[in-house]
């Protein structure tokens, strides 16, 4: 059909096929559906057999509808909805915006993992469109990577609501036991014997999304349909901070929180999913939740984490190393070590291993970790602040600076990245190495203390002579 004319519309070029249809970039030749001519649109062309179903042309036209009663910037919009004759045949159509870019399945097998920040922009974009749907009355049921497309310049845009149903209507299962929709992203009470599904079936799906991405695996894959579904009733996912080290514990947590076998336990909306992702560390919800896990723990949070499925190999001398400097900084020498090497090497994996053996040799410790961004963006102390804060939680640092409890207000608000208070003590370059000074020796009397800086070399210039001061002390 490539090349051919459909009513209005000349089929360029084909962009997708589903058990539905076919999806197709075209033009509009003359003006139609109130777009001029020229106009790129995607257009999806049902099986012409499937409508003989009742059932199959209920779902298209229920596409059309709730398609068209969504507005929304991270939803692919519905333009309108038509029926062809050529050649004898009648086609049914679905007219939408043509959306320029790839989809997450595509970018995942790019890159194999998506870098934390890129999660959390995709998961709240992501979230603020299945907003917009739940608040159209509808449930989207088939969200997965395959239906979530990025543009160059990361916009995220779901699409197919080829399966979503309003909310009042029952998923059910089907004489062959298929759910409407792919199994791989479904909640556990898709399962069930009523099969009913409202938005937190979405949340569920987009918990198993993020998941993939953030860790590179599916949370639920086994080697059959009847494997899966059993993992995703009964199993709990291995902890997404075990598969990938570098997750912070935020958005583990906000990922297992979706990932809930009980829908009541899942966040109460996608909109408060966008907005404790839009918020992050600094949300309402997290810092209860960061609260809750330090009383657990009986210890601030750590942001490394310690693989448990390879092992370290070669590495043996450097690994000696690291434990024989580790033992003089117990005995009271301080120790600085900088580990240099091409990206990729291994130097974070390292340094991985050589917390997990501390870690499994029972010693109690304290392990700051921060990390300067490639951008430049950060301050001098950015990566110690990242570190620092979540080390002294909600509490603040009062406790652990006690030596210049004037620098406490304007240092706290440092921490958190917000202006002094009114009346605070202002901080020099000066003050401010002396504060993490004094909270590093505060720290460290308590218990041995490592703070693992990660990418250095994207640090401003003046942020040596804060790593002087503490290097130093």
């Amino acid at each position: 059909m490539i090349g051919s004319q459909l009513g209005p519309y000349r089929l360029d070029r084909e962009l997708g096929s589903g058990g539905m249809g076919r999806v197709y970039a075209a033009s509009v030749s003359k003006t139609a559906a109130g777009l001029p001519c020229g106009t790129r649109v995607a257009l999806k062309i049902v099986h012409p057999h499937l409508l003989e179903s009742g059932g199959y042309f209920k779902r298209f036209l229920q596409e059309a509808q709730i398609g068209r009663a969504v507005r929304h910037p991270n939803v692919v919009r519905t333009l309108d909805v038509d029926a062809f004759v050529q050649g004898g045949v009648q086609f049914h159509v679905l007219v939408m915006e043509f959306v320029e870019g790839q989809t997450l399945r595509a970018l995942l097998d790019e890159m194999e993992r998506v870098p934390e920040g890129l999660c959390r922009h995709v998961g709240r974009e992501t979230a603020a469109g299945l907003a917009a749907i739940h608040a159209a009355g509808a449930v989207h049921r088939d969200l997965k990577p395959e239906n979530v497309l990025i543009t160059p310049d990361h916009q995220i845009k779901i699409m197919d609501l080829g399966v979503a149903r309003l909310r009042d209507e029952t998923v059910r299962l089907s004489r062959t036991g298929a759910i409407a929709g792919s199994l791989l992203y479904a909640a556990p009470e898709q399962f069930g014997s009523e099969g009913r599904a409202d938005p937190r079936a979405d949340l569920h799906a987009l918990g198993v999304l993020l998941y993939e991405l953030a860790a590179g695996v599916h949370p639920f894959l086994a080697d059959d349909s009847a494997a899966v579904m059993h993992r995703i009733v009964h199993e709990e996912p291995p902890r997404l901070g075990d598969r990938n080290t570098q997750v912070s514990p935020f958005l583990e947590e906000v990922v297992h929180r979706l990932l809930e076998k009980d829908p009541e336990r899942r966040f109460s909306s996608a909109a408060e999913v966008a907005r404790v992702l839009e918020e992050g560390e600094g949300s309402p919800w997290w810092t209860e939740r960061a609260k809750h896990l330090r009383r657990a723990a009986g210890r601030p949070l750590r942001r490394v984490r310690i693989p448990r499925e390879t092992a370290v190999h070669g590495r043996e001398a450097e690994l000696a190393a690291l434990r024989g400097l580790y033992s003089k900084a117990v005995a009271g020498e301080g120790q600085v070590v900088l580990l240099e090497g091409e990206a990729g090497v291994g130097k974070t994996r390292l340094v991985d291993e050589f917390a997990g053996r501390l870690q499994r040799e029972g010693e109690d410790l304290s392990f700051l970790h921060g990390s300067y961004p490639p951008s430049g963006a950060a301050t001098a102390a950015g990566a110690l602040s990242t570190a620092y804060r979540e080390q002294f939680g909600e509490e603040g640092s009062a406790s652990w600076l006690a030596r210049v409890p004037l620098l406490v207000p304007a240092f706290d608000a440092l921490l958190r990245g917000d202006a002094p208070p009114p009346g605070a003590e202002p901080l020099t370059r000066e003050s401010v190495a002396s504060c993490f000074v004094h909270a590093t020796a505060a720290l460290a009397a308590e218990r041995p203390t490592v703070i693992l800086v990660d990418d250095l070399h994207f640090a401003p210039e003046e942020a040596r002579g804060l790593f002087a001061a503490l290097a130093a002390a």
